[in-house]
């Protein structure tokens, strides 16, 4: 086994570990609501100027912590492997043009074609269809045959996400169109390697945790933009005619509290994410190649993918979550468009320079995983 590539036994005490981390971040995740639900019911009588009940709620002895979290925690990773799976599918609907299409026929039609003039003609079916290519592969591999979805993105990617009873591939269209057969049998390899490892289905409900506190802070940040006093306060854009009325003190009162309380979940949250995502690649790039039978098609592959810069004009699905399941982590990254060009705009696009500085990243450096690949195929080889 080549030394760039972490043994078996290694990589899952890892993702062991981490896993068991997740798990106490969905206890603080927990800690989090509860906290932050007294402190929410704490500042409600500021809207009637029912100032004895803010005391009372502040005691939190509403309800004792310890029974919430026992109860709260497993009801958590419940919601984590059912709506984690649906967030992710939520993600790329808008760009699902589904298993039956002209396309998917025209791209995965003999690429002999390709070597004449003459244009391949629309009516091209006997090729084998992306849903047989898979079946094939997932028989090889003795899984499950996933549903299989295309992406009208131009950005080649592939991921995977997974549930208990559910499964669903992701390729996008510019995938199948930037690669060779073999290629694309060892990226599908890989992605089946993700269901066959099982982690396929611990980064979907892992992604559950960043992504909704991520879009609660976007949602405070929302609020802010309508509420009259930040916006005189702090100089941000935002509608002349909108206001919160008797929410507005306490709005401002709870944002730095939910700030400081999610912010650092989300920080802690998102680094586990990665990480986990950063482990689980060489496993599944090597149960890709038992898969396809080819270290080489998979590392070719992955050279034809990263040999381009990616389309500026092609980044959707940006949202943590997303990008950590994919083959590779920058085909489909976070954009600036629609942040406005006030303090609570500038101040986001700082904090997201600061995570991209200190969080670590979800995947290994392409070149290094080229490498394992090639020595595996010198192997093989030799």
């Amino acid at each position: 086994m080549s030394r760039r590539q972490p043994s078996g036994l290694r990589t899952r005490l890892r993702i062991v570990g981490l896993g068991a981390v997740l798990l106490a971040f969905d206890a603080a995740f927990v800690a989090a609501v509860y906290v932050l639900a007294h402190v929410a019911l704490a500042l409600l009588p500021l809207v009637g100027y029912q100032f004895e009940i803010m005391t009372w709620a502040l005691s939190f002895n509403l309800v004792p912590l310890e029974p919430v979290l026992l109860v709260g925690t497993p009801l958590v990773l419940l919601v984590q492997s059912v709506f984690g799976y649906r967030l992710t599918l939520r993600e790329a609907r808008e760009y699902d043009i589904g298993p039956d299409t002209e396309l998917k026929n025209i791209l995965l039609a003999d690429r002999s074609a390709d070597e004449t003039d003459d244009e391949p003609e629309e009516t091209v079916v006997a090729a084998p269809t992306l849903a047989d290519r898979v079946a094939r592969l997932a028989q090889t591999a003795d899984v499950t045959v996933p549903d299989v979805r295309v992406l009208d993105v131009e950005t080649p990617n592939s991921y995977v996400a997974s549930r208990p009873g559910k499964r669903t591939l992701f390729l996008t269209a510019g995938l199948l169109e930037a690669l060779e057969d073999e290629e694309l049998d060892a990226v599908i390899g890989h992605e089946l390697a993700h269901l066959n490892n099982g982690d396929a289905f611990v980064m979907t409900a892992a992604a559950f945790l960043p992504t909704v506190s991520g879009r609660f802070l976007d949602g405070l940040a929302g609020a802010l933009r309508r509420s009259w006093i930040a916006r005189k306060l702090f100089d941000i854009d935002g509608p002349d005619d909108s206001n919160l009325s008797n929410l507005e003190i306490p709005l401002l009162l709870f944002t730095p509290v939910a700030v400081l309380t999610v912010g650092p979940l989300y920080l802690a949250g998102t680094a586990t994410y990665r990480l986990l995502s950063r482990i689980r690649e060489y496993a599944a790039d090597a149960g890709g190649v038992a898969i396809s039978g080819s270290p080489a098609a998979l590392a070719s592959a992955l050279e034809t993918l990263t040999a381009d810069p990616r389309p500026e004009t092609d980044l959707r699905m940006a949202e943590t979550g997303v990008r950590e399941l994919c083959v590779l982590p920058y085909a489909m990254s976070e954009t600036d468009e629609g942040v406005p060009d006030d303090r609570l705009g500038r101040l986001r696009r700082r904090c997201d320079w600061l995570c991209s500085r200190v969080l670590p990243g979800s995947h290994p450096d392409p070149d290094e995983r080229i490498a394992a690949l090639r020595d595996r195929q010198a192997e093989i080889e030799g």
